[in-house]
């Protein structure tokens, strides 16, 4: 490669013989080779020369990709291709870590073959495209606290359906945002549509926030007990129609449903009131068990927001049909976490 001296030499050179060209073409006078014009008295002006070799600097430090030339990733590039590997790498993390386990001491479930078979489109087929057949199950579980010194933070039910035959055909989770105080306890129920076989085993386990990565403050905690809510008894409501049948009784299209594919005038409503002691607005869920007798069948839970010093009216509706064997309804609340 030439050095850049030589080459701007060579390349002022080349112009001016191209400009004497032109111009002795031309029959005008050209510059002379010490830079001066033929002319008397004229010159190149300093400014253009310094141009020139400006611009022939900036060119000879520039080259064109050669062909077959592999660019590697920027910097900007690979920053980004492993921010997302460690994102990657953090949510299995997350999902093989064992976080620590909560004490269920009560739970119970139902189970109800809903009809889907005029649902469009089919929510799962067989390979010949015809619906599966569906099943509502419907759970409660009692989480405990007892006996432990921290609060167990946003306790997650995880539950776990097999077929008559122990294979699992579907699982599911529900988290709670709250803080499950020391020696509480606390009712919640939940709902799941599994296709295909019908559920024989069902089983639950409960787990909660690892303390280590999130423990509330002190002053995080200061939320309303369980035993800071008063409730009244439930006012269930249900089309007559409907009562103790199966979800899709008396359905005459989809139209207009509800969760569970069941239109939403079908849904048993559930009612009643809920109180705080709390000296400010607090929102809470409420849970309302359906038992038979100490057994627990199902139940639901929803959010209800109770204004400092009043009393809040809630309605619920049921995932499905209110459990046949239901003779009683039992009531709780719990605080809902604010962080």
């Amino acid at each position: 490669m030439l050095d850049s001296v030589s080459f701007t030499q060579r390349f002022i050179n080349y112009d001016m013989r191209k400009t004497m060209d032109r111009n002795n073409r031309s029959g005008l006078p050209g510059p002379r080779p010490d830079g001066k014009s033929c002319r008397p008295g004229a010159s190149i002006p300093a400014g253009i020369t310094t141009a020139i070799l400006a611009g022939v600097l900036v060119l000879s430090g520039c080259g064109g990709p050669k062909a077959g030339t592999v660019y590697e990733p920027s910097r900007q590039e690979e920053d980004l291709n492993i921010d997302m590997t460690a994102v990657e790498a953090a949510r299995l993390e997350r999902e093989n870590k064992e976080l620590p386990q909560a004490e269920i001491t009560e739970s119970g479930y139902t189970v109800t073959e809903i009809d889907e078979s005029d649902v469009y489109p089919p929510v799962k087929t067989d390979d010949n495209g015809n619906a599966l057949p569906a099943y509502l199950v419907n759970y409660a579980v009692r989480i405990s606290n007892k006996g432990n010194d921290r609060a167990m933070i946003r306790p997650t039910i995880v539950v776990r359906v097999n077929d008559a035959n122990g294979e699992r055909i579907s699982k599911s989770s529900k988290t709670f945002r709250t803080y499950i105080l020391p020696d509480e306890e606390i009712a919640v129920a939940g709902d799941m549509i599994v296709h295909g076989a019908e559920p024989s085993q069902i089983t639950f386990t409960a787990e909660c926030e690892d303390p280590e990565v999130f423990y509330p403050t002190e002053q995080e905690l200061r939320i309303p007990g369980g035993d800071s809510y008063s409730a009244s008894d439930v006012t269930v409501e249900v089309l007559e129609e409907y009562a103790q049948k199966a979800p899709s009784a008396g359905r005459e299209s989809s139209e207009g449903m509800s969760k569970g594919y069941f239109r939403l005038g079908e849904l048993p409503a559930l009612s009643g009131r809920i109180s705080c002691n709390s000296g400010e607005d607090r929102e809470a869920f409420v849970t309302i068990l359906f038992k038979d007798g100490d057994e627990i069948l199902g139940g639901e839970t929803g959010r209800v927001m109770i204004p400092a010093g009043k009393e809040a009216f809630y309605t619920f509706s049921a995932p499905g049909p209110i459990p046949e064997d239901t003779d009683q309804y039992e009531v709780s609340a719990f605080s809902i976490a604010r962080f």
